[in-house]
């Protein structure tokens, strides 16, 4: 296992004068990443720290961050979507690059905006055909640690290592997914997803840098911004459902090349939209941020089953199913109910979410299906919640009823006591919710995804 591919992509593979990134006022060469990534990583390697997260959706920024941490021999912590007070000092890291100032962090904090912004851009005559001054000789270390944080289903984060080899390993892993990408020419890869999750850094900052494609270098949260900026441009879309699901068709759709989509599953009437809209379909990728990339499918708005990645094979054990991956060094137990067909599947749901209350074992899935089997309820999102040291269960409800629910307490109460009462034909006492709050939709991260911990912060 090597960084050989990362090293070439920065410093050896591609002529200086190659277009790296654009955003709304700048273009980036292959150059400029080079200077910066040579100064900041000498900057860094006269700090003590060990440990250092990165915190921005520029998709440049971040990779100069990043890439200057692996050069330095730091090891990367990427937060994803959980929230850090800086206000006083962590376990998980020592030093935060950002592209905001922090005055009462209680760590080190560098504002990588900042640090590079003595770094002019060069136009490109001014960049030398061959660059002899800013480039690092020496490869990487490959085992050098990226740390992600990933939100657990109780609320309980959890972190999961991995070495910039085996995130090199996992770009040619893809290679038969994204192969049809070069078939064409001038693509750029836009992304409404953050770097600092697996599969953004992966689509949107690797893919493009070690394939020698451009990419913008912005986060964007609207479709208004893609179509804008997307306008005469052949366009890979790096995405999430909870962006795809939201289509403005009123809107005209960008020469979407390819659409990517991970995270959570995109609904098929949501994928038939889109279709409609772009004509383009969606390829979802099924994985996480501990398997790695174990399938994907095309969608046009069909139930399509997925396609296992290369070398991906499973192995059931009465009702358990296990990944074998060539991206992972043992089995791996899965968490979803899988239904298999040859030698494609299906992903049903997610295995039941269980914790142990008053010695009782409760289902919070349990609670959450009976929920959304209410009328008015649309979502519901059930979690242990702790007060007054002992545990009960909380559960956010998104209904459209919600607005009413928080203003009038007649009707929230009447509203609360039937709820209640019908799930307890089902349940027993103790897994009744006892804190209940109501959302008109239920928030989600860039990803799509359910963040339980910023949910439990509903019931501070």
């Amino acid at each position: 296992m090597t960084t050989n591919n990362f090293h070439q992509a920065i410093f050896l593979r591609r002529s200086p004068k190659e277009v790296l990134c654009i955003s709304k006022d700048n273009t980036y060469h292959v150059y400029d990443l080079q200077i910066a990534v040579k100064a900041f990583s000498v900057y860094l390697s006269m700090s003590d720290i060990t440990k250092i997260a990165i915190s921005t959706d520029d998709a440049y920024l971040f990779l100069v961050a990043f890439s200057a941490c692996i050069y330095a021999k730091k090891e990367v912590i990427l937060l994803g979507s959980m929230h850090i007070d800086l206000s006083k000092e962590n376990e998980y890291f020592q030093g935060l690059i950002t592209e905001h100032d922090y005055k009462d962090a209680k760590i080190p904090c560098f504002n990588i905006k900042e640090l590079i912004k003595g770094i002019p851009l060069r136009s490109i005559d001014e960049i030398p055909a061959v660059n002899h001054d800013a480039v690092i000789t020496k490869k990487p270390d490959p085992n050098t640690k990226i740390s992600f944080f990933t939100s657990g289903s109780t609320g309980k984060s959890k972190k999961i290592e991995k070495t910039i080899g085996q995130l090199e390993n996992d770009i040619f892993h893809l290679d038969d997914l994204t192969r049809k990408l070069d078939e064409h020419k001038d693509l750029i890869f836009m992304s409404s997803v953050s770097p600092c999750h697996l599969y953004g850094l992966t689509f949107r900052v690797l893919l493009p840098l070690l394939r020698s494609f451009v990419f913008d270098t912005r986060f964007f949260k609207y479709h208004e911004e893609l179509c804008d900026n997307g306008a005469d441009k052949k366009v890979v879309f790096v995405s999430s459902p909870a962006i795809l699901k939201k289509i403005d068709n009123s809107l005209k759709s960008p020469k979407i090349i390819f659409t990517l989509s991970a995270g959570a599953s995109l609904a098929t009437q949501s994928a038939k939209e889109y279709y409609q809209w772009s004509s383009c379909p969606v390829t979802e990728i099924y994985g996480s941020t501990e398997t790695n990339f174990i399938g994907y499918r095309e969608s046009k708005g069909e139930d399509n089953m997925y396609t296992p990645f290369k070398g991906v094979t499973f192995t059931k054990n009465n009702d358990a199913i296990y990944l074998n991956s060539p991206l992972l060094n043992e089995p791996f137990l899965l968490d979803d109910n899988i239904i298999f067909e040859d030698d494609k599947f299906i992903v049903k749901s997610r295995k039941d979410k269980v914790v142990k209350l008053s010695e009782n074992r409760v289902s919070l899935t349990q609670i959450e299906q009976l929920s959304c089997q209410i009328d008015s309820i649309d979502d519901a999102v059930a979690m242990p919640i702790e007060k007054n040291r002992r545990t009960h269960v909380g559960v956010v409800l998104a209904t459209k009823i919600a607005d009413k629910l928080n203003k009038d307490d007649a009707f929230r109460h009447d509203f609360v006591k039937a709820y209640k009462d019908k799930l307890k034909e089902k349940l027993i006492a103790i897994a009744i919710p006892r804190y209940i709050r109501f959302v008109n939709e239920m928030p989600v991260n860039s990803m799509g995804k359910k963040v339980v911990n910023e949910l439990k912060e509903m019931f501070k």
